[in-house]
């Protein structure tokens, strides 16, 4: 829409920001800084919309946590590191600037603001083991708690996963190992830990700051000038009742990416994935606006995949909540597809693992991993682990296919019996061999992350005891990581790769990047801050 359609606006302010998330509310901290009016539009009823849903970590290499934990770091490491993963897919300027810029973000926010991490001591890089990765310590920050009380009556809107209990990454919140006390006190006191404590304490900075924002309003479309510059925003609350604000200084598009969109996930991502391991509300809305706006595109055949698992009686905002499942990485257990074959690294990394899935066939004409596809373990895998909602000493659910042999178990789930029969069998050779020729299992660091890095005793075991159990995994996403295409300080490009004045995206609501990787915990909210910040300080001092 033209702005000289307008003829009255609502509100008028320096920067508008889409979103509460990571990317969001760090960009709003940057353009309020120097006293800039910063007003934050939330569709949803609540804030902090999928990194408060998270472990609330990001990767920021050089950081200066690092540093006071001893941890060692260089630039040419972390640059390298980052090319290497990414494989010619991403930008590299677009690297050295986040190499560059991220660790200041941090030290930034630390002295500034209430947001605080830690660098966890126990909690290894994803890829330790490879020649280019960081050998001691990790990139990787942790939020610090934090106590929702500061935030007052907005403590009660910000997002929660059900399944995080109140504990750090170090101390078990994403990995297990709970301290119930610990629990219980934090509960009892009102303070979050991982991805609410980040967004708490970035929205407490935002509330510091005078940034003015609005739940239940959803951006609709952006307001172009004459001379193709963004100018406002055109939005409907809850209502319908529609609102014209006008951004004096620029529009920061950073409300997540497009995984709950069916329409534009069939156009765009490489596979139509089923399972978005989100809240819902990630519907594309910024990217709709950016390509109306004529912004370039990079990065859209990808996501920040992951290998979801569900129980389907466990709801989540009227969805079956598809869940971090377990038990992958873990002995007496194999992943299969339809013809019972195994054809991946069951223990890598959830944004790896299930890459796999999009393997064609040429000779079947057929995706044969395309999934569903299949965990098959025995009992003593159920013995001794938390698998998806299903504790260890209690009866399987109804919602669990058992049976009392492995072929009875593929006719149960329309795998192929004796394709199934034969991978088991030769899985439990290796097992004694202790060593896995077809895929390598016991090898990596992530599949025993926390335990010392893969190993034969770690990772590889017979299944063997009955009964025999099988759980569907499905292609699931984290969020799309594809989007409009943006530049060093977070602007929005057009396809001759000039700014669009005017118009800014970060996190999820932009291209990554990094392009299509994810280095370590905080892959995604790494990258997120960091361009959200730098196009939050860009919009108003340029």
């Amino acid at each position: 829409m033209s702005n000289a359609m307008i003829t009255h606006w609502d509100k008028e302010v320096d920067v508008i920001v889409l979103g509460t998330g990571g990317a969001a509310l760090t960009a709003a901290v940057a353009a309020s800084e120097n006293g800039s009016k910063v007003l934050v539009l939330e569709k949803t009823h609540q804030i902090g919309g999928t990194t408060a849903f998270s472990g609330g970590v990001p990767w920021i290499p050089l950081n200066h946590y690092m540093e006071e934990q001893g941890f060692e770091d260089n630039r040419e490491d972390a640059i390298n590191f980052i090319k290497r993963l990414a494989i010619d897919r991403a930008d590299d300027h677009m690297i050295e600037t986040f190499v560059d810029k991220g660790h200041k973000v941090i030290k930034f926010l630390h002295d500034h603001t209430p947001v605080r991490f830690v660098s966890p001591k126990s909690y290894p890089e994803y890829y330790a083991r490879m020649d280019e990765a960081l050998k001691h310590g990790t990139r990787s920050l942790d939020p610090a708690p934090f106590n929702l009380n500061e935030i007052g009556e907005w403590g009660e809107l910000v997002r929660q996963n059900p399944i995080f209990p109140p504990l750090t990454l170090e101390e078990g919140g994403a990995v297990g190992g709970i301290d119930f006390q610990v629990v219980a006190e934090r509960m009892q006191n009102n303070t979050v830990t991982m991805g609410r404590a980040l967004i708490a304490s970035l929205f407490k900075a935002c509330l510091d700051r005078g940034v003015e924002t609005l739940i239940e309003t959803a951006g609709k479309e952006l307001v172009m000038g004459e001379d193709g510059q963004v100018v406002g925003v055109i939005a409907e609350t809850k209502d319908g009742e529609i609102l014209r604000f006008a951004a004096r200084k620029g529009v920061i598009l950073a409300s997540g990416g497009f995984e709950w969109n069916k329409q534009l996930v069939k156009a765009f991502l490489k596979a139509e994935f089923t399972h978005p391991v989100t809240p819902p509300g990630n519907e594309g809305d910024a990217l709709m606006m950016a390509m109306k706006a004529g912004a370039a595109l990079e990065n859209m055949s990808e996501a920040w995949w992951y290998p979801a698992m569900v129980d389907p009686t466990f709801e989540y905002e009227d969805n079956v909540m598809a869940q971090l499942g377990s038990g992958r990485q873990g002995p007496n257990s194999i992943v299969v597809n339809k013809y019972g074959r195994r054809f991946v690294h069951e223990g890598t990394t959830y944004n790896d693992m299930p890459r796999a899935f999009f393997n064609y066939d040429p000779v079947k004409v057929e995706f044969p991993n395309e999934g569903p596809n299949w965990m098959i373990f025995d009992q003593q895998l159920k013995d001794s682990q938390l698998i998806v909602t299903m504790s260890p000493g209690e009866p399987a659910p109804e919602w669990v296919d058992q049976a009392d042999s492995i072929r009875e178990l593929a006719e149960k789930i329309s795998v192929d019996p004796a394709g199934l029969e034969d991978e088991v069998r030769k899985w439990n050779e290796y097992c004694e061999q202790g060593v896995d020729p077809d895929f390598h299992r016991g090898t990596i660091q992530f599949e025993a992350l926390t335990g010392g890095g893969g190993s034969p005793a770690n990772n590889l075991g017979k299944i063997e005891k009955g009964p025999f159990y099988a759980l569907p995994i499905y292609l699931g996403a984290l969020g799309t990581n594809g989007g409009p295409k943006i530049n060093e300080n977070g602007q929005v490009v057009n396809f001759k790769g000039e700014p669009i004045k005017g118009l800014y995206a970060a996190g999820n609501a932009s291209g990554n990047p990094l392009g299509p990787i994810y280095p370590s915990a905080g892959g995604t909210i790494g990258p997120a801050m960091v361009f959200g910040f730098l196009a939050g300080q860009h919009a108003v001092n340029s």
